[in-house]
């Protein structure tokens, strides 16, 4: 089989882009409910994590926007022309847009991961100084980016050797700080896990300290997992692009859902977690109560406060939403 040409990819692209679009729109209407949503239902203002909520309501629109350009070039490359400007042109003002698309929801992610870090290391400058100075450097070469691709208006994207060295500095430090970082979070949630293990906390039964830390663990899995999804596909973008290969528009393409999937996947998946913790008790209740015979349930009910999760693990849900994917 012939390799794929320039046009063939950006249709494949589409393809992909479309369908990972559509599972972005399904996180992200959960995401939001999530974020504004209790169990009692609307929560009040002061209640919202407004940080969270403002990366919620932007991801959607570089995705969206990232997903029209794309439609338009795969269009155009099959229109009476033959072929779009993003093949002759990468300086043109759609080509610029979609470049800041996927460079922006990049920086975004690589943003609110530095925030989860500094939010689990009770805002301790000095752990996440790192993952700052590695986001400043994602910042300062996505300007570059976008500024030396305005000077270009010729070749594509693929063979434009002017924009290679700055372009592959971007990837590598965006990969450098999720991976650096999300192992940071990571060693936090695993250092308190091991540190309830060992140190019991006085009046805390046996079960609920089980419950306690094999929570962390699950949250240590989310964070972990989310990450992987993410990292993964900017590696694969990076590798196309320093291969020279025209996988390259699918892979860029793919990596601006990512994000957005991966940082909604995370809110999602720990608010689900605190929700069934704070239900636990009513459904125990219950199915006690539906059982047991009613001359006896006084000496038999079990203590609902043994089933329920401790102001510290609902600081800990809170903290994991603003804090441990991508």
């Amino acid at each position: 089989m012939a390799p794929l040409t320039d046009q063939q990819s950006s249709i494949v692209a589409l393809y992909l882009e479309s369908a990972a679009w559509g599972i972005f729109l399904v996180t992200f209407g959960l995401c939001l409910r999530s974020l504004l949503f209790n169990n009692s239902g609307l929560k009040p203002f002061s209640e919202i994590n407004r940080p969270m909520l403002a990366v919620c309501l932007t991801m959607p629109i570089f995705a969206t926007v990232n997903m029209a350009i794309n439609t338009q070039r795969a269009l155009d490359s099959v229109g009476p022309k033959g072929i779009s400007e993003q093949f002759t042109d990468i300086g043109s003002p759609i080509e610029l847009v979609k470049f800041s698309c996927v460079n922006l929801q990049t920086l975004l992610a690589d943003g609110i991961l530095t925030y989860r870090c500094w939010i689990v290391y009770g805002k301790s400058w000095i752990i996440a100084a790192t993952p700052v100075l590695l986001w400043i450097g994602v910042l300062g070469t996505t300007i570059t980016n976008i500024y030396i691709l305005s000077t270009i208006h010729s070749e594509a994207l693929t063979v434009a050797t002017k924009l290679r060295p700055i372009v592959t500095s971007f990837w590598v430090i965006s990969i450098a700080l999720n991976v650096i970082t999300t192992s940071l979070i990571v060693l936090r949630i695993f250092a308190v896990d091991r540190k309830m293990v060992f140190q019991p906390i006085s009046g805390l039964s046996i079960s609920r300290r089980e419950r306690r830390f094999s929570a962390l663990q699950r949250t240590m899995r989310i964070i972990i997992e989310s990450g992987a999804i993410y990292t993964g596909i900017a590696i694969a973008t990076f590798a196309t692009y320093v291969s020279g290969s025209v996988g390259v528009y699918i892979t860029s393409a793919l990596e601006v859902q990512t994000a957005g999937i991966a940082f909604n996947l995370v809110i999602i998946r720990v608010h689900s977690r605190t929700y069934e913790e704070e239900t636990k008790p009513m459904t125990a209740s219950l199915r006690f109560n539906l059982r047991s015979r009613p001359w006896d349930a006084e000496t038999s009910l079990t203590n609902p406060q043994d089933t329920r999760c401790t102001s510290d693990d609902k600081e800990l849900g809170s903290d994991t939403r603003t804090a441990p994917s991508r």
